[in-house]
């Protein structure tokens, strides 16, 4: 049985939106200014033609990084 998840590393967390901003505790159009403006903030994925979603580990660290204190 083939295991994708590299060993040690938490499994991928998607969210719509909505959701990424709600765990963050911003508002839904800070993350999509963040996606658009900030340099590395982690692309959202196209999941289908009315679905995007945010990884949020990627984001959280991000946040965790100097990449969250950018204005």
């Amino acid at each position: 049985m083939a295991n994708n998840a590299v060993q040690g590393e938490p499994p991928k967390q998607y969210a719509r939106a909505k959701k990424a901003a709600a765990h963050f505790q911003i508002s839904v159009s800070s993350l999509w200014s963040w996606a658009k403006t900030r340099d590395n903030f982690p692309k959202p994925l196209r999941a289908g033609r009315r679905t995007t979603l945010f990884d949020i580990g990627a984001i959280d660290a991000f946040l965790k990084s100097d990449g969250g204190g950018e204005k």
